[in-house]
């Protein structure tokens, strides 16, 4: 099961990061990225690439990673 909510909040919380911060650096508003961390809401290839760009990590590996969590 995908559950890439995890994911990014595992990254966000090791690099010390706060939601609004993130946000702010993809672009949207924090309640937003509160939802996709809660898997409330979809988002484009797009918006997870800036993720990706944020955490220097393919998005591969936080698909890969997303699948992983139990």
């Amino acid at each position: 099961m995908l559950d890439i909510g995890i994911t990014l909040r595992k990254y966000r919380d090791k690099h010390r990061y706060t939601q609004q911060f993130v946000a702010n650096c993809i672009g949207i508003s924090r309640v937003a990225y509160r939802k996709w961390e809660n898997n409330s809401i979809e988002f484009s290839i797009l918006q997870l690439k800036k993720i990706s760009d944020l955490y220097c990590v393919p998005i591969d590996v936080l698909i890969k990673e997303s699948y992983l969590v139990i």
